[in-house]
This record gives structure tokens, C-alpha cells and sequence, in this order.
């Protein structure tokens, strides 16, 4: 299809900054940083299945229901690829969804039939496709509930390092049946979702590169979450990606809650499709400690003490069923990951330390149970929850509770523990880079995030006809989360999620949140660091917070010498 190269140009041209990585070939030496210290020698193993892509989201949340005419099924969704080539690709497929909040991560969000998957296609940025089979066959059927099917491809060339490539699936369903899904399609980056009565139609879409259908894809619920009736659809894709090629850097298997999925939803998505602090920084190419692909365990909502356990209502080991085949059929007893990474545990909130603590430690001994006693475990601190008597717009407006005092209260006394616990190899405080300079019981406000002022004013200022589309300076990012004073003294919010290039230093944004609002002439205007829970930071908190965890954290993820 010769429209792929040009949409994955476009996506690779939504990058704002430079890749400065350097040669990671086998055996090559790199500078040291201060103090004489680098990072220990890679040692590659090419035939090893190992994380391939960014922007993989296990399938759950909801189940939705195929309706008459929309029954065939396609989406095209884009990934970026490790820092070295690959080329022997392994996509798994699963026929079970996790939930999302509640119970989760138990695993009981299920189609009430198999997922019938008809063609998927590799999509490369030089244009070409590659059929993805199952056993030597373009269609398979993931079983309901339970099932995973394995896909492979082999490319006739290695894929370049930090590419970025496409996976288009196609399935379908009977009317009436329900279905799954994990992908929030990212429309900046190109990913579409397409549905029809019949497969020749819903290849003829993909064919030609038509836009999403709209019941798929409807504006009114673009880069929401909610839930089936309000939430922006799901698509159905891999739940992973793997891939051979390792030359040896480290892998971390990341045990994760909301804060690694659902900082971001879609809009905000960065060029090579990461969302949320902690996917970002791992795929920072630092020209010393290097970039490294995370497998993503977690799903919003996750708790420790669910996470890995039980039978029945909490079931949560399909997926670490799923990793296990990768290594014992597919590696030859090798994990497809180095290290853990545990950012999980805020879920677990309790008025008591040692009882929220221990719930994130339990999970730590579950892993070393079913994986070693010397696994490599990288701790991560919690961050606290605030609220704000002027939705967001100062530090001094928030507040914090002593269950989530940084500084004084319980939140404290877990994070002391953390620190201190031998279960874990070394931990990375996130406290620092996250909390404001000003106070650092308090998280990031909106203060300290100036973006100049609104061009002119949106609407018409009648205070009755709505408006969806605002002219900024061109310099604010997509997807923010923005605050401005409408009228003297008065602020508002909203959530940008398109957006057209003026070519005078302007772009009009289209806004998610449409009303009346009478707005001044050049409001001033700035980015929010918190969403409006004050629990996930929003844009410009995460984009502050992962400038302000050194790289060389990443110095934590190899064992001791």
C-alpha cells in the first residue's frame, strides 16, 4: 500500500526533538559519564524474543457489542521499534480482556465469543506489507475468555532501529456478539479504525486509507474514558510485540497501575505513540544509558494485592501465562525481559503504612517466587493525590490530605519503606522530579507553566453559541490540558485534541469540552500540570516530570557486578 510510508513520514514528522543516540552495536564501548561510571557491556542475543514496540495496550475496560453493518472489523495502529534492528517478529493475540479500576487487574472482561481475527499485516515505513501468520495461516480464532494465537512474520531485511512501523488487523463477529478492545486510536499519528458489513468492504477502507468510520471513531468522544455508552471505542490489536534481534541492553517487565497507562489517553501521545511519565523516560535514546523497550504488565486501576494471585473473580495470571510461553517456547527458557520495574502499588492505599506497603511487597514475592529468589527488582516511590481550591491553577490552591502527605504523612511513611526494603535492588524517587519547586508537599499547578495568551478570542462572545476551536500559539503541544482567563479573574479549562498549523507562528486547536464561553481578547493562558482528579498529572506535569529524572536512573536496572 503506498500510502504507508507517507502516513508513517507524517507521524515521524510530529517529533519536536532531535534523536541523539549513538552506535549500540555489540561490544561498543561508550563514553563514560561523571565519576568515571558507565553502563555495564550489553550482551546481545539476536535469537531472543524481546519487547518490539512501543504503544501496546493489553486488551479490557469494556466489552462492546457488534452492530449491523459494522460487524467486519479493521485497525491500523502505529508502534515504534527498538534501538537496534529486528527483523523475526512474534504478535500474540488474546481472546480475554483485564478490567480497568474495581477488581484489576483480574482478567474476566471477555467477548462472549472467540475473537475472530481475519488477516493482520505488518506494515513497514518503506511502504511494503507483510502478511502476520498463525501456523502458516492468514485467519485465526483467539478462544473466548481464555486463548491466546501467536503470530509471526519475518521481514526480508532487518527493520531500522528506532522505526517506526504499523500492524493492521482485521476480525469480525456475529451481530449481536460482543467484543474487545485495548487501542484508543491516536489520530495525529495516523492510526485509523474502520468497520463494515463484510470483509471485501473493510479491506476496501484500509485500501484506501479512508477516514475511520465514525461510529468507530466519533468526535463527541475522542480522547475520553469512561465506558462503553460514553468512552472513546476500543480497537481490538496485539496485546504485545516481540521480536528477535536483543543486542543486550536492559528489559524491564514493569508492574504498573494508571500511572504508566492513563496519564494520557490519546491526543497527547508523543511521535512514536508513548503516553505517561514512566513510558516516555524508558524511551528516551540518552546518548549513554541508552533507551529500553518496557513489557507493560499493569492497567489502570491495578493493585498489588490483586495483581498475580487468586482464582475465580481475581484472576490475574493469563498474561504472565502468556510471557511464560514466550520463554519457554519461543526462548528456550529465557525471560523476554532483564529486570523488574515496580511502579504499582498506589491502588493499594491505606490508612495504615505497613499494610499499603506490604500489599505492594506481596506482589514482589510473588515474582521472585515464579521467576528466582535473585530477581533483579527496581523500586519505584508513590505520588501523592491533592485537591484544589482553584482547580489547579496555583500550588498554593492545593491540598493534601496526611494519607497523601509526601512529606509528613502515611504517603511518607510507605515511601520510607520502599527505600528501605531489601526486596528491592535499588528504588527511584519520583518525588523530586514531580512535586513543585515552591512546595514540595504539593504537585505541579498551572503557574508554572506560562504559553502566552489566547490569539484574539474564540466565539463569538455572545454567550450563547458554542465554539470548538481556539487560535494559540503554535508552540502549545497537542493534547494539552490548558487554563485561561476568560474574563478578568475568572479562569477556565480545555483539552486540545487537533490541531491545523497557521504558518504564522498560530494553529487553531480544536477543543474537547464545547460551550458558550465569552473569552477577552489575549487571556492569558497556561498549561495544566494536573488532570482534573488530581491524581494523574496532566501534559505538561508528566513532560516537567520526565525532564526531571536524571537518565542516569537507568544506571538502577543492572545487577551488581
Amino acid at each position: 500500500m503506498a500510502g504507508i510510508a507517507t502516513r508513517i513520514a507524517n507521524i515521524r514528522g510530529l517529533a519536536k526533538t532531535v534523536d541523539k543516540t549513538v552506535d549500540r552495536r555489540p561490544g561498543f564501548t561508550l563514553l563514560t559519564v561523571k565519576e568515571g561510571s558507565s553502563h555495564s557491556p550489553w550482551v546481545a542475543d539476536p535469537n531472543r524474543y524481546m519487547p518490539a514496540a512501543t504503544r501496546v495496550q493489553w486488551p479490557g475496560g469494556f466489552t462492546q457489542t457488534y452492530a449491523a453493518g459494522l460487524n467486519y472489523q479493521a485497525s491500523e495502529v502505529y508502534f515504534g521499534s527498538p534501538d537496534y534492528p529486528t527483523n523475526s517478529f512474534l504478535i500474540p493475540f488474546v481472546g480475554f480482556g483485564v478490567t480497568q479500576g474495581g477488581n484489576a487487574p483480574q482478567e474476566t472482561v471477555n467477548p462472549n465469543a472467540d475473537m475472530l481475527i481475519d488477516e493482520v499485516f505488518f506494515l513497514h515505513p518503506d511502504g511494503s506489507e507483510y502478511a502476520v501468520l498463525f501456523g502458516g495461516a492468514a485467519a485465526a480464532a483467539a478462544p473466548a475468555a481464555t486463548g491466546i494465537v501467536w503470530g509471526q512474520v519475518n521481514l526480508p531485511a532487518d527493520l531500522p532501529r528506532r522505526s517506526l512501523f504499523g500492524i493492521r488487523t482485521i476480525w469480525h463477529g456475529t451481530v449481536g456478539n460482543t467484543y474487545i478492545g485495548g487501542y484508543r486510536v491516536q489520530r495525529h499519528r495516523g492510526e485509523k479504525y474502520w468497520a463494515a458489513g463484510d470483509l471485501p468492504s473493510v479491506r476496501a477502507l484500509a485500501a484506501a486509507d479512508a477516514p475511520s468510520t465514525p461510529d468507530r471513531d466519533p468526535d463527541g468522544f475522542y480522547n475520553t474514558v469512561g465506558n462503553v455508552s460514553n468512552s472513546q471505542p476500543l480497537a481490538y490489536g496485539p496485546a504485545l510485540i516481540f521480536a528477535k534481534g536483543w543486542d543486550g541492553r536492559p528489559v524491564p517487565l514493569v508492574l504498573s497501575d494508571s500511572l504508566v497507562e492513563r496519564q494520557e489517553i490519546a491526543a497527547s501521545a508523543d511521535a512514536r505513540g508513548n503516553m505517561g511519565v514512566w513510558r516516555r523516560w524508558l524511551d528516551v535514546p540518552d546518548p549513554v544509558w541508552g533507551e529500553t523497550m518496557p513489557l507493560i504488565m499493569g492497567v489502570p486501576g491495578a493493585k498489588s494485592q490483586l495483581e498475580l494471585t487468586g482464582s475465580g473473580s481475581t484472576i490475574a495470571t493469563l498474561r504472565w501465562g502468556l510471557i511464560d510461553v514466550v520463554k519457554n517456547t519461543y526462548n528456550g527458557g529465557l525471560n523476554p525481559w532483564t529486570f523488574v520495574f515496580d511502579q504499582s502499588g498506589r491502588n493499594d492505599n491505606n490508612a495504615t503504612a505497613s499494610t499499603w506497603a506490604n500489599f505492594k511487597f506481596g506482589l514482589i514475592d510473588r515474582v521472585k517466587a515464579r521467576y528466582g529468589a535473585g530477581t533483579h527488582v527496581v523500586g519505584v516511590t508513590l505520588m501523592p493525590t491533592f485537591t484544589s481550591s482553584d482547580a489547579g491553577r496555583t500550588v498554593a490552591g492545593y491540598s493534601v490530605s496526611t494519607l497523601w502527605n509526601p512529606l509528613s504523612g502515611t504517603l511518607k511513611a510507605v515511601n520510607d519503606l520502599i527505600k528501605a526494603s531489601s526486596r528491592y535492588a535499588n528504588v527511584i524517587d519520583i518525588l523530586p522530579a514531580f512535586m513543585s519547586d515552591a512546595d514540595p508537599s504539593k504537585g505541579p499547578a498551572a503557574e508554572l507553566f506560562p504559553l502566552g495568551n489566547v490569539v484574539g478570542h474564540p466565539g463569538n462572545q455572545d454567550g450563547v453559541t458554542t465554539w470548538d476551536t481556539m487560535r494559540l500559539p503554535a508552540s502549545v503541544p497537542l493534547g494539552s490540558r490548558i487554563m485561561f482567563e476568560y474574563q478578568p479573574g475568572l479562569w477556565t479549562s480545555r483539552t486540545l485534541t487537533g490541531r491545523v498549523d497557521n504558518g504564522d507562528g498560530t494553529a487553531n486547536y480544536k477543543v474537547q469540552e464545547i460551550f458558550a464561553t465569552s473569552v477577552q481578547d489575549n487571556a492569558t493562558l497556561l498549561g495544566h500540570g494536573m488532570n482534573s482528579d488530581f491524581v494523574h498529572p496532566a501534559l505538561h506535569g508528566i513532560l516537567r516530570t520526565v525532564s526531571g529524572i536524571p537518565q542516569s536512573e537507568k544506571s538502577t536496572f543492572y545487577p551488581a557486578a
